[in-house]
């Protein structure tokens, strides 16, 4: 991508160079993977951005993106090559979707108009308009805009039309989690548990590579962790419920995922190290195929019923304390882990279902409860060699008293 640069601000290591290009450059240089960028969430729906076009045709100003270099200081003879997109997804999702339809109008569909109404256009490229993620309000002002001006200044709105650029080299991962909630900090909230994601997710690389087939992981941007939950089959995993419950192993209590959470792990940094230190290779293998065996077991013990419990954050951070706070190393977790999948039956997750019920949902925090409950209860089952079937009437009674 050929820019013209502007200024610079060095930040340690780090420098950020403030540029412009054109809309075709920026368009054009774009990879095909631009929209997978880990950090990033997922395209979404916004009424205000659907209306981006209108801005792109008048030409008028639109908020700058900022870019991160794939290698070191990439800023070479005054053009940029391999970048991510650290913010802005949205913005470059419906640029694309605009020059892809000016593409097609100026293309295929003005050589061939010939008196055609909107709604004939609309409904004749349908199908076109579909296959490129566009739609037919898009296309109904790109063609107001070549019938009251001609081709050269429809083409002009991306030719001629500058868009500023912040370019950060030399910024590690780390550094680019902490600048993307920084930069989204005053737009629509990045979600509570996507933030969680980011923080870990070195993590998810290395659970891809040794999960061996036996689980399945999804993301906050590929679904959501209440939708997964409730349609998950053995083995399949929310990224956000695994990083609490390994928060949780480690710190012997279940842990919530909320803004106190996420702003305690960004603000103690030496927490925040001893953890990812904790969660290495050789760990998160064991801790897969010790999941795995659980999982089986709730399947085996309850069916359907036992799969979405163990789907749960609920139920599956509060497990992993009660784990961690009864085991005095990671060999002896494993161990409980295993002993745990042979009795899962002794779990009684009906049991559990229906003494939730008992509780006054309007006078207490449900979520917060049933953690604390199956905590205790989780504990005193392993305290007792697995022997002794987990009584949830009298735990769930003696939380009302």
């Amino acid at each position: 991508m050929r820019f013209n640069l502007l200024d610079v601000k060095a930040e340690g290591v780090a420098n950020c160079s403030l540029i412009k290009a054109s809309l075709s450059e920026y368009l054009s240089s774009l990879p095909e993977d631009y929209a997978s960028y880990d950090v990033q969430r997922a395209i979404v729906s916004n009424s205000y951005l659907d209306k981006l076009v209108l801005t792109v045709l008048n030409k008028r100003h639109i908020p700058s993106i900022t870019l991160v270099l794939d290698g070191g200081d990439n800023l070479v003879n005054g053009e940029i090559a391999g970048f991510k997109i650290l913010d802005g997804l949205q913005r470059t999702h419906r640029l694309k979707l605009i020059n892809d339809t000016k593409n097609l109008f100026l293309e295929k569909i003005a050589p061939s108009m010939h008196g055609e109404s909107d709604f004939q256009l609309k409904r004749k490229y349908r199908d076109e308009l579909v296959a490129i993620g566009s739609s037919s309000y898009i296309l109904i002002e790109l063609k107001r805009m070549y019938d009251s001006h001609g081709r050269a200044a429809l083409e002009s709105c991306f030719s001629e039309n500058y868009q500023w650029f912040e370019v950060w080299s030399n910024l590690g991962p780390r550094e680019q989690v902490q600048k993307m909630l920084l930069l989204n900090a005053g737009h629509k909230p990045v979600n509570i548990r996507h933030q969680l994601e980011l923080l870990f997710n070195n993590i998810f690389s290395m659970l891809s590579e040794v999960k061996a087939g036996h689980i399945k992981i999804s993301r906050e941007k590929d679904v959501s962790s209440s939708l997964h939950s409730k349609e998950r089959s053995v083995g399949e995993f929310h990224f956000s419920h695994l990083i609490s419950s390994l928060i949780s192993y480690v710190e012997k209590k279940p842990v919530s995922t909320n803004s106190n959470l996420i702003e305690k792990i960004q603000g103690d940094e030496d927490k925040y190290y001893e953890l990812v230190d904790v969660f290495n290779y050789d760990f998160l293998e064991r801790f897969v195929r010790a999941l795995y065996e659980i999982d089986i077991g709730a399947e085996k013990s309850f069916g359907a019923e036992g799969v979405q419990w163990m789907g749960r954050d609920t139920s599956l951070t509060a497990v992993f304390a009660a784990l961690g706070e009864c085991s005095k190393s990671p060999e002896d977790f494993l161990g409980n882990c295993r002993l745990l999948a042979q009795n899962f039956a002794a779990v009684d997750v009906p049991g559990y279902e229906l003494a939730r019920k008992s509780l006054d949902l309007a006078k207490i925090n449900i979520g917060a409860v049933s953690k604390r409950i199956i905590f205790r209860s989780i504990v005193r089952f392993i305290q007792s060699g697995f022997s002794s079937q987990v009584n949830w009437r009298s735990a769930f009674e003696g939380e009302a008293l």
